[in-house]
């Protein structure tokens, strides 16, 4: 069963491989949307296949603690993380702003009210991604590999999908590697879900300036 596994997992994560180099060559500068709409169309492959992944993949790895403790733990670290985070991104938005436009722009920057609306869009994209890249990938690397080995190569998979945007890729790679280890530790998504949402919708408003409820907004359009 072991061998047969890791050359089923060999497999699939070549494929997966070859088709991401394939797709990100081809279209390297695109719309939101495409990204969601792949998106998509992974989760509903992965969860069709999420039977497998539960009792053949994550079985190997037993968790440590009961559910309610590795919940617990799962939410205090991943605060004890975000919080600090947000608040240099608050920091850095006022910074930004005033120097744009005085306390004015200090003030629109940080006090955008669009900002709650496009975290609660964002939830459910976040969560996305930590299944498709810690629910599935994770599992899988786990297998082949030694633990840190995994953890840093699903982090950094997971920041590659942001190019060519070399801002965020580099601060999705940290960001990853911090919520694959949560993860592989815990295994509960939605504390990583809402810290990705929260930092994301941060990073845009504040230290990036954009407003992602407009730029999704106009999509609509």
């Amino acid at each position: 069963m072991g061998q047969t596994l890791r050359r089923r997992i060999l497999t699939e994560l070549f494929v997966l491989g070859v088709l991401t180099i394939v797709f990100l060559v081809l279209f390297p500068k695109r719309a939101t949307y495409i990204d969601v709409l792949l998106a998509l169309f992974a989760l509903c492959l992965i969860a069709s296949n999420a039977r497998f992944t539960r009792n053949s993949i994550w079985a190997q790895f037993p968790p440590k603690e009961d559910l309610r403790t590795r919940v617990r733990r799962s939410y205090l670290l991943a605060s004890a993380v975000t919080i600090p985070v947000i608040l240099a991104f608050a920091a850095i938005g006022l910074a930004l702003g005033y120097r744009e436009s005085g306390w004015d722009g200090a003030w629109a920057r940080f006090l955008n009210y669009h900002l709650p609306i496009a975290f609660v869009l964002y939830l459910p994209w976040a969560l996305l991604q930590q299944f498709l890249f810690q629910f599935y990938l994770l599992g899988r690397l786990l297998t082949l590999f030694p633990a840190p080995v995994s953890v840093v190569a699903t982090g950094m998979a997971y920041s590659l999908v942001h190019l060519p945007d070399i801002g965020v890729t580099l601060a999705a790679a940290v960001a990853g590697i911090f919520w694959t280890f949560l993860y592989r530790r815990y295994r509960v998504l939605l504390p990583l879900g809402l810290s990705h949402a929260l930092l994301g919708s941060t990073f845009y408003y504040w230290v990036y300036g954009h407003d992602l409820f407009m730029v999704w907004k106009e999509m609509l359009q």
